[in-house]
């Protein structure tokens, strides 16, 4: 639900129950534009608890060489170019045709 701030001041104990009880979330808008969100207060904590630190040197070193292995699976396997292959697929048809 979308509500203007000056609304909303009007109505502020009725959209604090509809967050808090109606499992809802509330934008606050100035001028159309939104400015905040009411929340409950449980999704506020889940919120806080994700947590959105930098990945430690050994979580990068370990991505590294993640990556490193699926390059290398890719390197191994034999990649046509497609308009190779399209006109491979053109010529079986073609001659199934015949």
């Amino acid at each position: 639900m979308h509500i203007g701030i000056a609304r909303a001041k009007a109505r502020l104990s009725e959209l604090v129950n509809r967050v808090a009880f109606g499992n809802e979330y509330i934008i606050l808008e100035s001028r159309g534009k939104p400015k905040a969100a009411l929340v409950s207060l449980e999704a506020l904590q889940h919120l806080q608890s994700i947590s959105f630190t930098h990945p430690t040197r050994s979580q990068r070193l370990l991505a590294l060489a993640e990556a490193d292995q699926v390059r290398r699976s890719l390197e191994s396997r034999k990649l046509v170019p497609s308009s190779e292959e399209l006109s491979r697929l053109r010529k079986e048809r073609i001659d199934a045709l015949n």
